[in-house]
């Protein structure tokens, strides 16, 4: 970015106005601390070291649900019904078997894509 002096400008007020150090300004101008700027000259704002971007939050999970198992139902046909891996029903679930009895209450997860 350029800018064009006035008047009232000095190195300090430049700096200042552009969030940039008086030694910043002049060591990109290739300016001695003696130089005396005029008005209409055109001097180069260094540009200004870019705010470090805060960490990327993954968002959270999406809550689990709880299904009731019906008559008919099996662990793959639940898992399959909520695209899902059996793994991952048994595995929340502390489920040493994959068996599973009308009205049982299992936790579905969800955010886990079926394998």
């Amino acid at each position: 970015m350029t800018y064009t002096v006035t008047a009232q400008d000095t190195p300090s007020s430049i700096a200042q106005k552009f969030g940039v150090s008086v030694d910043e300004l002049l060591t990109y101008n290739r300016l001695g601390r003696n130089t005396v700027l005029f008005p209409g000259m055109i001097i180069i704002i260094p540009p200004r070291p870019s705010k470090p971007r805060p960490p990327q939050v993954p968002p959270p999970p999406p809550p689990n649900r709880i299904y009731i198992v019906k008559r008919g139902d099996t662990i793959f046909s639940i898992a399959r019904r909520f695209r899902v891996s059996v793994e991952s029903i048994m595995l929340i679930n502390r489920m040493r078997f994959p068996i599973v009895f009308p009205g049982q209450h299992l936790i579905i997860p969800q955010g886990i894509v079926a394998l």
